[in-house]
């Protein structure tokens, strides 16, 4: 079945030539509400710390079958785990990040487990007394020794992990690039309170950066400017100064200014930018002209290859991409080629009931009727399984073929 990249061109020549709108009519339901899942809430018992914590889990839309996906941990969950999902979800439904498991951590004493070291808030001339803060390094190693591991055991996860947070969250995000670098691969510090503790773990990152060959290979900071106050920027410029002299090309880092965003609002735009920096040429490229894929499937083959590269994990590239590489080859009347990215589809997403589907178009248009039929048929099992929305349609190419097989079979 085409994507909806495929048939856009298609779907804004309709909208130009439409006729006068028609009145919109009330909405009336039909039957009882059902519940959708946006994910799991899960408590584990922690033994580092000594107590149980609580972990929001959202999987992809495709998680069904034995596909894996790398994981985005964040801190904050309580408040940050459904706007880091429905941004995962967005940006990956357009092929611009991969699809991805995420797990937001949910902090209920902040200063205890976001800050690696004991020390109050100063206020210009006030100090706000915080005794329980310090625990970092602690709730650290409960996320290496105890959270990962349980998601990797009860999620099929590869070792891409990205690691995100806000503001006393941006400070652990770093601390633990710091000091774990070969944990993530991926860290965004949004907003990150290095202030805390008479900037320590600024001094701690500016002396890291000088001397250390941190496995990270991407970097993502923001901070909002005037509203965030002179002392974080000027925090973050030292920052930006010590990846700079640092002159690293395996590290892709870069640092966004939010000024007309306050420091809570911030968060929602530098997820978005930090996920899309991260990824930085997801998208395959394409033809500006026509929106058609540019290259051939050894040439999108390569293409992923090297962006796991950066990361040091083998990419596939993602079966949105081959299926438009297979419909653009059909259109193109090569049939062959078609048939050579809808069969690597299924052979690397051997689940996603749409692959089947357009391997299915593809032999049906190259005459082998009994072979789409087949194709078509695992299509409907997959989608019927997974409650895909798509399962009409497949029935409807079942029929088609069906058709035409019992026809030629009576001529």
């Amino acid at each position: 079945m085409r994507s909806l990249r495929a048939l856009s061109a298609v779907l804004l020549s309709l909208a130009a030539n439409a006729g006068a709108a028609q009145p919109i009519q009330p909405a009336i339901a039909v039957g009882a509400p059902t519940t959708i899942s946006e994910g799991e809430r899960v408590t584990l018992h922690s033994a580092v710390l000594d107590e149980d914590r609580v972990v929001f889990v959202s999987m992809p839309a495709s998680y069904d079958g034995e596909r894996r996906y790398p994981v985005l941990y964040l801190t904050d969950g309580q408040f940050n785990f459904d706007q880091a999902r429905s941004t995962v979800g967005f940006l990956s439904r357009n092929v611009l990040i991969p699809q991805m498991i995420v797990v937001g951590i949910v902090n209920k004493d902040r200063t205890r487990d976001l800050y690696a070291t004991r020390a109050d808030f100063k206020l210009g001339a006030r100090t706000i007394p915080f005794p329980n803060s310090g625990n970092g390094d602690n709730f650290l190693k409960f996320i290496q020794d105890e959270l990962i591991p349980w998601v990797d055991a009860n999620y099929r996860t590869t070792p891409l992990r990205l690691f995100a947070g806000h503001s006393a969250g941006g400070n652990f995000a770093l601390h633990a690039m710091r000091t774990e670098p070969l944990l993530f691969q991926g860290v965004i510090a949004i907003s990150p309170w290095l202030a805390w503790d008479d900037h320590r773990e600024l001094r701690e990152l500016e002396s890291f950066l000088a001397s250390a060959k941190t496995p990270v290979r991407a970097l993502f900071v923001s901070y909002v400017g005037a509203n965030d106050g002179p002392e974080m920027k000027g925090d973050i410029d030292a920052l930006s100064a010590a990846l700079r002299a640092r002159n690293d090309p395996a590290l892709r880092w870069s640092v966004s200014a939010y000024p007309d965003e306050t420091h809570d609002s911030t968060f929602v735009k530098a997820y978005y930018d930090g996920l899309r920096a991260m990824f930085a040429g997801w998208s395959y490229p394409r033809d500006p002209q026509t929106n058609a894929l540019i290259g051939s499937l050894d040439d999108i083959k390569a293409y992923y290859a090297k962006l796991g590269q950066e990361f040091d994990v083998p990419f596939l590239p993602p079966p949105e991409v081959l299926n438009d590489l297979g419909y653009r080859d059909l259109g193109q009347g090569k049939i062959d080629e078609a048939l050579a990215a809808f069969r690597f589809s299924t052979e690397q997403y051997p689940r996603s009931a749409n692959g089947w589907d357009s391997l299915g178009e593809g032999l049906e248009r190259a005459g082998k009727l009994e072979a789409a039929a087949a194709a078509y048929r695992t299509a409907i099992a997959l989608a019927e399984a997974s409650h895909d929305q798509g399962v009409g349609t497949f029935r409807g190419h079942a029929q088609h073929v069906a058709d035409r097989i019992k026809s030629a079979t009576h001529s």
